[in-house]
């Protein structure tokens, strides 16, 4: 089973990696960490690359979830794959997660951001994965018939190449993480939602329960919801008060520098 950062999450049983071989990791910043996927180690010494081995591959590929109402969900192709492709010889790799969102999904996520760099001996040449966590609100994809995409529980997600499932696996661990110290959930509700709606979103990403009394009491202390003066009847109860996201603070924001806001800016390129 592969290994994760020491400081990521504990994934529970049901989601956790099932790639063959082990994992290492260099740390290279939150952003740019690869994860080397290979076979068992051997005691064997390593020799230097041959001048005549191929150039590695390189492709992108975006994970992506939502929430639908009672558990987390994550888009697959019919045949078990990420949606993923290369980027083209212009095209940053900011353009290239975007273009394949909408490719895929003929929609644009409601958030997008890189995750790491994964790469592994794939026979006799060297494959490159660049991830990215996209997330869509529940109004994004009401509608998606005709899309090369498919949604499926997270937990019971199983993709035929392994690299890809330690790849969505992470993802999910890194949106846990991100739970604790950002408001990225809201990315997965609609504008005004419930209480209960919010603390059920929490719930199907962490996939445990939390104690309602607590939940609501730090998310109101937060200062990261604003009331509507509006409610919602749900099913036979009384009718529950909405709330909205606070734009004001919008700490997501953190996650990603300003210049990455828009589609197609690429790291490298701001960096020169």
């Amino acid at each position: 089973m592969a290994s994760l950062p020491g400081n990521a999450p504990v994934v529970p049983d049901t989601c956790r990696a099932r790639a063959t071989g082990t994992a290492s990791t260099q740390h290279k910043g939150p952003e740019s960490t690869m994860i080397h996927l290979s076979a068992p180690s051997s005691n064997a010494q390593a020799r230097p690359p041959s001048p005549d081995a191929a150039s590695p591959s390189l492709s992108v590929c975006v994970v992506l979830f939502r929430w639908a109402g009672d558990e987390l969900q994550t888009a697959i192709t019919r045949d078990a794959h990420l949606p993923c492709d290369a980027p083209a010889a212009d095209e940053t790799l900011d353009a290239t997660s975007w273009r394949i969102v909408r490719e895929f999904g003929h929609v644009d996520a409601q958030y997008l951001e890189q995750l790491y760099t994964f790469s592994r001996q794939h026979r006799d040449r060297r494959e490159i994965i660049i991830s990215y966590l996209g997330l869509f609100a529940p109004e994004t994809t009401g509608d998606m018939a005709g899309t090369r995409i498919e949604w499926s529980a997270v937990c019971d997600t199983r993709l035929e190449d392994d690299i890809e499932q330690v790849v969505l696996e992470y993802a999910l661990v890194r949106l846990r993480a991100k739970l604790g110290y950002t408001n990225i959930a809201f990315h997965l509700l609609p504008p005004t939602f419930t209480l209960s709606e919010l603390q059920q979103t929490y719930e199907s990403i962490l996939g445990h329960s939390v104690d309602k009394r607590n939940f609501r009491r730090r998310m109101i202390a937060s200062g990261i919801l604003t009331g509507t003066n509006e409610k919602r009847r749900e099913g036979s109860h009384r009718p529950a008060a909405l709330y909205r996201f606070a734009s004001r603070d919008d700490q997501s924001a953190y996650l990603t520098p300003p210049w990455a806001s828009e589609h197609g800016a690429d790291a490298s390129d701001q960096g020169a």
